[in-house]
């Protein structure tokens, strides 16, 4: 049995979609209900309620549904991710990129994996945490201009946090205080999209990959912090610092913090692995 939780307000939702993804699920003998959350925090009381009745709980949805979903119960389910967000970072690193179809064939396969999740003060994610300017960004963007623009909201959202300016915080890492203007806390290989922010690990390793920019000429440090991480050259720029980890991250001086792509909070923090979770892959 398969239940698919679906968010109806995600980007790329598609009501046709839908029932041709059912259709076919169906076609291969196996049975189908859709669960439609309407607000946020639908995903995880559904996911809460039917683990264990299904034997795969998908999303239809972005990314945002996905960490709902890991917050709730998933002990006796397994995890499939149908995209229809915004940017579908989990579907790309799973499928190598957001096709619905490729995640289809995957979930009527039925091939599982053991994936690894992090958390934040307690509240789970399995793709990456930002806190800083990066969060900033997250935390300006306008949810109907998100709807109209998608993407190129993100990069207006992150020219109005930069205009505002960031301040600094700490982060204790590896016996080590340093101070940021942010850092990104990775468990996957992708970021924002398609974009390699990890070479080193992913959501079936259990390590997370942490990349911070120090704090200092703001002005100067910010713009080649950002350039270099979307260059792909951030594994190499000096200036660009890199810790590969299994211990907890602290995060102190309460700056914004994003998960998964989705404002979390204005807070300190730590943030470590958790428990690991059964996923579909192709």
């Amino acid at each position: 049995m398969i239940g698919i939780i679906a968010n109806p307000n995600a980007l790329r939702f598609s009501s046709k979609k839908l029932k041709g993804v059912v259709k076919e699920i169906e076609k291969h003998g196996l049975k189908v209900d859709v669960f439609f959350t309407q607000k946020a925090g639908d995903g995880r009381r559904i996911a809460d309620k039917i683990d264990g009745h299904y034997r795969i709980i998908a999303t239809y949805g972005g990314d945002g549904i996905i960490n709902e979903v890991i917050n709730g119960n998933l002990n006796r389910s397994v995890l499939c991710v149908l995209p229809a967000g915004t940017t579908n970072v989990l579907a790309i690193e799973l499928y190598g990129k957001p096709s619905l179809n490729r995640a289809l064939r995957a979930l009527i396969g039925g091939k599982t994996k053991k994936a690894y999740t992090a958390s934040i003060n307690g509240r789970k994610f399995i793709l990456m945490a930002g806190a800083g300017f990066d969060a900033e960004s997250v935390f300006a963007v306008n949810e109907k201009n998100k709807k109209l623009l998608g993407k190129i909201e993100y990069v207006l959202s992150g020219v109005k946090a930069y205009i505002k300016k960031s301040h600094c915080f700490t982060i204790e890492i590896e016996g080590k205080t340093l101070e940021a203007l942010w850092v990104i806390v990775s468990n996957s290989r992708k970021y924002a999209g398609n974009f390699d922010i990890s070479k080193q690990t992913d959501i079936f390793t259990p390590f997370l990959d942490v990349f911070f920019c120090p704090c200092s000429n703001r002005t100067a440090m910010l713009p080649y912090c950002n350039g270099v991480l979307f260059s792909g050259l951030h594994a190499f720029a000096p200036l660009v610092k890199h810790f590969l980890t299994d211990k907890p991250i602290k995060i102190e001086g309460e700056p914004h913090i994003q998960i998964d792509g989705d404002y979390f909070s204005k807070t300190n923090a730590t943030i470590k692995l958790s428990d690991p979770i059964d996923i579909v892959v192709p």
